[in-house]
Parts: structure tokens; sequence; C-alpha cells
């Protein structure tokens, strides 16, 4: 049995952290070491609250003794170790026993467990097309168990109320009917003044071109147009590593929706129906965005 110590850390991913591309490409790693095996005693949930209208269930685990948890070990240096324990700010890491499908066993290997009272069984929640469809890729390249493989096949994802989407849609035409907010145009340069760090200029963010008044709990987020930044993640791309704010090179031509995938779109109106929703306001529309249109 191998003993698993520093300056390598090693992790066990059962959902986005499946695949090896996907850890090299968005999550910026640089395994030295990717197997696929199972950890025993665990079970694969959503019990895992996420982003409302956008991402509402992410992938957790809850201990069960009869079950089998099907996955990736991977090992990278501990610094990375740490940034990626960071990002997996909901989880907190938990020493268990890995066994590859080729018979290797490891101890030590941190496994990723919701923190204490973050996950809430029954809360409801689907996980995204997007993410879904992550796990199910990586699962399929890592070449994990067909019965795994098939069970994730198999689960629904989240599709948007009819309601949900009919309320953003009576907000926007609220807003289309107000001269007063229909009609006032923002640049760029002037929404990155409003990311809430002076109280003068209260947060606000801008979606499919719409400037909409809302404090988000992404700071990366506030007095930026977050579409590219959406695009990225739902294709997979390091959204930290690519994203451009106003002021870098790069950040013009904003993207345009017309070269987007129905999937993308989809994306990013569920982005905006996150912020109405969440009791953002348009407050005007965003003149980089539509010039770029």
């Amino acid at each position: 049995m191998a003993d698993l110590g520093k300056p390598s850390v090693w992790r066990f991913g059962y959902a986005s952290n499946i695949s090896l591309d996907n850890l090299r490409t968005k999550k910026q790693l640089a395994p030295t070491r990717h197997l696929v095996g199972r950890v025993r005693g665990w079970a694969l949930t959503f019990d895992l609250p996420g982003i409302p209208h956008v991402d509402p269930a992410f992938a957790c685990v809850r201990e069960d003794p009869s079950a089998v948890l099907h996955g990736a070990a991977f090992e990278v240096s501990a610094a990375e170790a740490e940034g990626l324990d960071r990002q997996e700010g909901g989880y907190d890491v938990a020493p268990v026993r890995f066994e590859s499908y080729t018979g290797e066993r490891f101890e030590g290997v941190g496994l990723y467990v919701p923190k204490p009272g973050r996950a809430r069984p029954g809360h409801g929640g689907l996980p995204s097309k997007r993410y879904l469809r992550l796990i199910q890729r990586g699962a399929r390249e890592a070449g994990l168990d067909p019965e795994h493989v098939a069970r994730l096949d198999a689960l629904p994802h989240h599709l948007t109320a009819p309601e949900v989407r009919a309320q953003s849609e009576a907000w926007i035409a609220e807003f289309e009917a107000d001269p007063a907010r229909r009609d006032r145009r923002w640049t760029a340069e002037e929404l990155a003044a409003f990311d809430g760090s002076d109280p003068q200029k209260p947060a606000h963010t801008s979606a499919l071109g719409y400037v909409v008044r809302y404090e988000s709990f992404f700071r990366s987020w506030r007095g930026h147009t977050i579409t590219r930044r959406n695009l990225l993640h739902v294709r997979g791309q390091s959204v930290d590593g690519n994203d451009i704010r106003h002021g870098q090179p790069g950040f013009h031509p904003l993207p345009r929706v017309a070269d987007c995938s129905e999937d993308e779109r989809e994306f990013l109106r569920q982005n905006l129906d996150h912020l109405l929703h969440g009791g953002g306001v348009i407050v005007g529309r965003l003149q980089d965005f539509l010039d770029a249109q």
C-alpha cells in the first residue's frame, strides 16, 4: 500500500474533477498521476445547493457503508492542492482510502465532503445541463465503471421553469416601458466604477447587455459585464485565467450572442434570471455590448 506524503498531494474527483482535461484547462492544474477507481463507504448525491436558476445543485457525498463512489484520484503539488481546496470552498477535505481499478491502494487521498450544514437533502435543485454534461463526459473519457456512467447518463438536469422565464420577461418589459431606464446607456468604463467599493456607487453587473443593480455574492461580477465570463464557464475554459475586465487588453470586442450555440444562449439567459430573481433591477443597457452585436 502506497504512502501519500508531501510534497505531492492526492485528491479524489467524483464530479467536475474527474476529467483530466478539465483539471488541466479549467482548474489550471498539472497532475503528475491520474488514476480511475473507487472509494468505498461514500455515496454520490447532488444535495449541495448551488446558484439559483443557473447551477441549482452541485455534487457532494454522504457516508453510506454500503455505497461505492467512482471517480479519479490525481496527484498534484501541495501548492496546487491548496489552491484547489480554496476553489472548492463549500467542501472540507477528508482523508480516505482509494482503490484503483487496476488494484493499487492508497491511504490519505483527499475527498471533498460538504462542510457541516451545507448539504441539504431534498432541497429540490437539479444539476445544470452544463455541470451534468461535464461530469458525464469526464466519467466516460476517464473510463469509469460502465454501470456508473449509465447511472450518470440517466440523471435529469435543471430546466428553467416557464414561470421563472415569464417573470424575467415581464421585468424586462417593464424596463422597456420606462423611458428613463430604457434610454439610459452605460459604458463599460462607467460600469467598472460601480463595483461596490464606493458607497455612493453601489454594485452593478451587466448580463446580456442589461445593466443590473445587484450586489452579487461573486466579487468578480461587480462592476463587470459577465457575458464573456459566463461563456468561458459553460465552454469549460478557465474563467479566472481568460476573463477580461474593462481596461485590460482584449476587452473589446465583447461576445456576439449570434455566435453562441442555443445551449450557450440559454446559459446566458439563466444568469440573467439569477440576477433578476435575486432582487436585481435593470437600470440601463451597456453600450459596449450593443455595439458588438
